[in-house]
């Protein structure tokens, strides 16, 4: 589990995550003004996901969790999901990268999924 701390306030941005099995994905992360809403494409070992809208949640792409080995969970203190452009950089909401016990971990827990 590790705090992604490469957001900034712009509004279109795109970073690597480092995954714990050396291998990396792609995350691209823009602010639409006109829906007060941040949305997210992930890339990984050649798939593509996107258009994804940030909501706080335990992981973001569980849906891709048959294909990626990670997660991405978005959380805040205050429980309203980002809706400014310094939603991140202020602190409000986290953007946490999870390995693939992290998830397996929130699916045991949070989902009652039984572990692979």
């Amino acid at each position: 589990m590790e705090i992604v701390t490469s957001i900034t306030e712009q509004p279109k941005q795109e970073f690597i995550l480092k995954l714990d099995n050396n291998d990396q994905a792609t995350m691209r992360l823009y602010y639409y003004q006109s829906q007060n809403s941040w949305y997210f494409d992930i890339e990984y070992n050649g798939r593509i996901n996107n258009g994804n809208k940030v909501v706080l949640t335990f992981n973001a792409i569980r849906h891709l969790k048959r294909l990626f080995p990670f997660g991405i969970s978005f959380i805040s203190e205050s429980n309203a999901d980002p809706f400014s452009l310094d939603a991140f950089t202020s602190g409000k909401v986290m953007m946490i990268l999870l390995n693939e016990e992290d998830v397996q971990t929130i699916e045991e827990t949070i989902y009652n999924e039984p572990a692979k």
